[in-house]
Formats: structure tokens, sequence, C-alpha cells
């Protein structure tokens, strides 16, 4: 039997927190780039589509916040908090997210797996320490799990997206 080592949030992949551009500037929005926020559909394991998409400009003002393919995105403030979902192509986020970006260490399919398991711990967490339940970027850090090496992740990773495949082809039947 193998290993698994406790790791912080933190340790397995960069951290993003979203931003948003300015709603001010027409021009922000209304381009190619997708722009997640709470209000789109987070029920899936994949973000398709958004319902807002960020134009270059929009993006400028946002730079530090374009997510690379795999990322996995968890709401981290109010009733949708601990919402899991892993983006398809680059996207942005809104400050509502923390999304992670996981090492080469770490399977993108296996965290995410994990994450929807954290997320529902985060949101008993949150409801416990103020009115709106919020988990901020340090804490979302700080949370530890227990990860197997990443042979192992991979084979549990494989077992659970066929089952979510098979969920979706049947839902699309």
């Amino acid at each position: 039997m193998t290993e698994w080592k406790t790791y912080r949030l933190g340790n397995i992949g960069k951290i993003v927190t979203g931003k948003t551009p300015k709603t001010t500037i027409a021009e922000n929005y209304g381009g190619a780039i997708p722009f997640l926020t709470p209000s789109d559909d987070l029920s899936s394991k994949y973000a398709h589509q958004t319902t807002k998409t960020l134009t270059e400009r929009g993006l400028s003002e946002v730079k530090n916040c374009l997510l690379p393919s795999n990322a996995i995105c968890v709401s981290c403030i109010g009733s949708d908090l601990g919402k899991v979902i892993k983006v398809v192509k680059p996207t942005v986020t809104n400050q509502q997210f923390n999304s992670i970006i996981p090492s080469s260490d770490f399977d993108a399919d296996f965290v995410y797996y994990l994450m929807t398991i954290v997320g529902k711990q985060l949101n008993y967490l949150s409801k416990t320490s103020t009115a709106v339940p919020i988990i901020n970027k340090t804490q979302f850090s700080n949370f530890e799990v227990c990860i197997p090496p990443l042979e192992e992740q991979r084979r549990i990773a494989g077992i659970l997206g066929a089952i979510d495949d098979k969920i979706e082809n049947n839902r699309r039947i």
C-alpha cells in the first residue's frame, strides 16, 4: 500500500484569486475570453461556456488572473461556497473563486475530485464563523489534505472520470 502525504492546498499548485475588470467600461466585456462567476452553471465537472466573456482590454485589467486549461476553480463566498468546476480553456474568474493550478506532481482530475470533497468541508467551516459564508485565500491555501503518490492519483481519477463520463453520456441520451 502506498503512503498518502499531507499537503496544504497552497503546496499542490499555484492559488489564484479571481478579479473583476471594471464593469463601467463596456469595452472590457463581450470578447472571446471566458469569465466565470457563481451565476454560471457550476453543476458539472467542466466549464464549457460562461455567461460573460472578456475582451483583450478586459483581460489586461486582470492579467495575472488568467487561468490555464485544467485549473480547478472553487467558489469561496456566499451560498455557492464549495462548488467546484474545472476549466477547459484559458479562463478568468471573479473574486468569488480561488483556483488551483496543479503542479506537475499532482493530477488535475484527482485535484478536481479531491476539491469536491474539500469544498463541502470549506462550506461547513465558513458557516461557523461569519454571517456571510467566506473562505479567504489564506484559509484556502492553508487547508490540509491527504494525497497519494501521482500514479495512484491517476488511477483514482481514472475510475471516477469513467463514472462521470458514463453519467454524462446517460444525461445526453
